[in-house]
């Protein structure tokens, strides 16, 4: 059932549910307020409204542009079988009870958000947890607890967060965590991440400190992403044997370069290094690092002040077959280039650019023999 653009809504049903309806879509509804009519009672129990706990089949709940909609308790005859939660651009919600069946919770854009209930745990079956642009959520729960079921966790947008719940690294299920844009974050909690994890994100926390502790312990891990996050200091050990796709970005990696330990990703597809504002010069011998020989694919951004790209490890990827140089303003040369590299992109580097020129600039013969030469989104072959 789909219900949209009642505005003059207050309430969805009164009593029992038909036991055939799976799915409930509410949208666009101005002065909902509640899903369950309670004129007559001050709660929400089944006992107040004389209905049959187990008369609802309810499976999915959708909710979205709810903005008299301030508190969602659901009543015992959605609680006792509803999996599926979703809750969107509900402008007022500031409170919001989990159903104890719940494996999947969805909120976006609920900017008065502060409180999940029960505030000790989540349900033991949650299996996916998706908060999104909610600025007044402090917390998720306390701790995590006999959440074996959780295998995904994405957080964006929630400026207040100030902390991941404790128990982390017991959630024996975790394959994905994502952080994005969480400014009071400023660290995970102790223990880490579980060895059950395949990608992590942390993208634009500039008060987050340091990544999950023992990350380069590992052995599951294969995809890094950290972007945006100029008080973070990467960890002394480096980082796990195992990753496929790197993206590290820090205004104060120039120095910390030499501990990383790129020679030892012996499985390392693809890298993205992105903003070292003092880096010169692309050198192994002053950066003290080697590339890993499995790359195919590199991608390096906003080096305001690189001259030179030349890197000796760069010509010996024999595995190499994407290169992208973005936002170099002063880059005048390439190294030698393998001659595995397909595709060469090129943007924002307007000295790059006009070496680049075909038959004129003095980088010419070094592209010419690549496939695909894009610069500045046009391909160089085009008349």
């Amino acid at each position: 059932m789909q219900i949209s653009g009642c505005h003059s809504l207050t309430f969805i049903f009164r009593g029992q549910l038909p036991s055939s309806l799976k799915k409930l879509t509410i949208w666009d509804c101005e002065k909902l307020q509640c899903l369950l009519d309670d004129n007559e009672s001050s709660t929400y129990s089944s006992s107040s409204i004389n209905v049959n706990s187990h008369s609802s089949h309810l499976v999915e709940l959708m909710l979205n542009k709810c903005p008299s909609l301030t508190c969602l308790l659901l009543p015992d005859q959605l609680s006792a079988t509803l999996t599926s939660l979703e809750i969107s651009f509900c402008s007022n919600l500031t409170t919001l009870v989990l159903p104890a069946t719940l494996k999947s919770l969805v909120i976006d854009e609920c900017p008065e958000l502060t409180t999940l209930l029960p505030r000790d745990q989540l349900p033991e079956t949650i299996e996916t947890i998706e908060i999104r642009r909610c600025g007044k959520l402090e917390s998720i729960v306390e701790r995590f607890h006999n959440n074996m079921a959780l295998y995904k966790i994405q957080i964006f947008g929630c400026s207040n967060l100030k902390s991941i719940p404790d128990g982390l690294c017991s959630l024996s299920s975790l394959r994905e965590i994502s952080i994005w844009s969480c400014q009071d974050l400023v660290s995970f909690p102790k223990g880490g991440l579980p060895n059950s994890i395949l990608e992590v994100s942390v993208v634009d926390c500039e008060k987050l400190t340091a990544l999950p502790s023992r990350i380069h312990t590992l052995t599951s891990l294969q995809h890094l992403f950290i972007f945006q996050c100029p008080s973070l200091s990467y960890p002394e050990e480096g980082f796990p044997a195992n990753l496929s796709y790197l993206n590290i970005s820090s205004p104060n990696l120039y120095k910390p370069m030499t501990n990383l330990g790129f020679h030892n990703l012996t499985s390392l597809k693809q890298l993205y290094i992105h903003e070292l504002p003092d880096a010169e010069s692309f050198h192994e011998e002053e950066m003290e690092m080697t590339l890993p020989h499995t790359l195919t694919w590199l991608w390096i951004e906003n080096f305001p002040k690189l001259k030179c790209l030349s890197c000796k490890s760069l010509e010996n990827l024999t595995s190499l077959e994407c290169l992208i140089i973005q936002d170099c303003p002063e880059l005048t040369s390439l190294p030698n280039l393998p001659s595995s590299l397909l595709e060469l992109y090129i943007y924002n580097c307007p000295l790059m650019k006009e070496a680049s020129k075909r038959d004129k600039g003095r980088e010419w013969y070094k592209i010419s023999d690549i496939p695909c030469v894009n610069i500045d989104g046009k391909f160089i072959y085009d008349p």
